[in-house]
């Protein structure tokens, strides 16, 4: 798809990404970044974004968290932030908008209607975006204060999108 094409089609890209959000357990992002700024520096743009995001659901969750609970500034984000390819992206992403990480078992979501949407969104930012976690299998380093977290974030140095869900016990 032609950069002119896929910048008039953005918010194609956002309604896939709305469609997964299930607030106050799961949050996204999406966007260009400025003209002249591109993401081929690792995940450190994208970590801008998820602090952002993380900045935003704390606001709707500092009521649950422990006090004097803190979240990650944007670069120990990235610090925390591991690569994935594509395919693991669509899996976890999956994982993350249709499985509660708190209640094993619980969907917020039809697995099925999410994986296609993923798969939809992975595709739009093509073969060459770069993805990125924070969650090694049932493993992950917090990027939020919430005890329950996961992030998927990628971009394609132009484009990106981001998915967190939290959660508390």
């Amino acid at each position: 798809m032609k950069s002119s094409e896929r910048a008039s089609n953005l918010s194609d890209l956002g309604a896939l990404l709305t469609s997964l959000s299930n607030r106050p357990v799961v949050f996204v992002r999406y966007g260009r970044f400025p003209d002249g700024i591109t993401s081929d520096r690792g995940p450190a743009l994208l970590a801008d974004h998820v602090h952002d995001l993380v900045t935003e659901l704390h606001r709707l969750w500092k009521r649950h968290l422990s006090s004097g609970s803190d979240r990650p500034s944007a670069s120990e984000i990235e610090t925390l932030l591991d690569p994935l390819d594509a395919d693991a992206a669509v899996d976890l992403m999956t994982r993350l908008a249709a499985d509660n990480l708190v209640w094993p078992g619980s969907k917020l979501m039809d697995p099925e209607i999410a994986r296609h949407t993923v798969t939809r969104i992975v595709e739009w930012l093509g073969a060459g975006a770069t993805w990125w976690t924070n969650r090694q299998g049932n493993a992950w380093d917090p990027v939020t204060a919430c005890t329950f977290d996961g992030v998927v974030a990628g971009s394609d140095g132009e484009y990106f999108a981001v998915l967190i869900q939290v959660g508390e016990d």
